[in-house]
């Protein structure tokens, strides 16, 4: 009996020893995309007052067309896409990089939820798990995890293009979203974008 004791003891103590899981910071609420306290990359901004696609060293729109085979994009077999597909993959590229005017923030303790202006919400597991995801403009294979006190979502498409956002929350209330493509025509330097909470 004393023996049993003092295994239930020492059970006790290492526990008390351990620390406590972090909760993920809460990301909860609305937030408005602010422009001026952003990075603009590239010469100028989009024919809509956006800036440039992702702002990732591609002044314009025109470059999209680079990712992939050079002078074009390519299937994911490596075969030029036609001029139908290749249309359909650069707005699917478009909607990935173009920022979020105005988006709200929900999460739990397993996946975190995103509804933006037009009435569209995702939601993604945040468990790490490659999981489809329906976009506007095509299908894409996401994996969402909590690192290091930052939400992580990682978008791949199947040419060889991943699209990494980092969400954090900064002080006075802010959240910034660091976006860093990769692929295609090899990695750029991230973008910082900010977004100020909606009273």
């Amino acid at each position: 009996m004393r023996c049993r004791l003092s295994l239930v003891s020492l059970l006790v103590l290492t526990l008390a020893g351990v620390p406590a899981a972090q909760a993920p910071p809460d990301l909860s609420g609305t937030w408005r995309y602010n422009a001026e306290a952003s990075d603009v990359a590239g010469a100028g901004g989009g024919d809509d007052g956006m800036p440039p696609l992702g702002g990732l060293g591609m002044p314009g729109r025109q470059p999209l067309g680079g990712f992939g085979a050079p002078g074009g994009m390519a299937s994911p077999g490596g075969a030029p896409m036609d001029p139908e597909a290749r249309k359909q993959r650069m707005a699917l590229v478009s909607e990935l990089l173009e920022p979020a005017r105005r988006m709200t923030i929900a999460q739990d303790a397993s996946s975190v939820s995103f509804t933006y202006a037009d009435g569209r919400t995702v939601r993604y597991r945040t468990n790490g798990k490659a999981e489809k995801h329906q976009a506007v403009n095509g299908v894409v294979e996401t994996e969402t995890r909590w690192k290091k006190g930052k939400l992580v979502r990682e978008t791949n498409l199947d040419d060889g293009m991943s699209i990494e956002e980092t969400f954090t929350l900064v002080s006075p209330r802010g959240l910034v979203i660091e976006t860093e493509v990769s692929g295609g025509v090899g990695r750029r330097k991230p973008l910082r974008r900010v977004y100020d909470p909606v009273d």
